[in-house]
């Protein structure tokens, strides 16, 4: 139900109640939402393990010391050339 702001009552009292039952309207129907994803993908299929969370920023980790040791090639032979590195 939209409601215009000509709509909305002026007394703060009343758009509180009315906040206040939007709210549960809201969080009634995520509950529904999460009831039937988990119906739907099983109950862990929306949530990454811990393990692979793990994984992933290993993974990430891995990625970056690669990058940085790479700059630092780079920087060492362009130093040792007379070159600037970039970055």
């Amino acid at each position: 139900m939209t409601m215009t702001a000509d709509a909305l009552p002026d007394e703060l009292n009343a758009l509180k109640v009315i906040l206040l039952s939007r709210e549960l309207e809201n969080d009634r129907l995520r509950q529904i939402i999460k009831e039937l994803q988990r119906h739907r993908f099983g109950r862990r299929a929306a949530t990454l393990a811990e393990d692979q969370l793990l994984l992933g920023l290993e993974e990430a980790n891995r990625s970056r010391r690669t990058v940085w040791k790479i700059r630092s090639k780079r920087r060492t032979i362009c130093a040792g050339n007379g070159l600037r590195s970039g970055r």
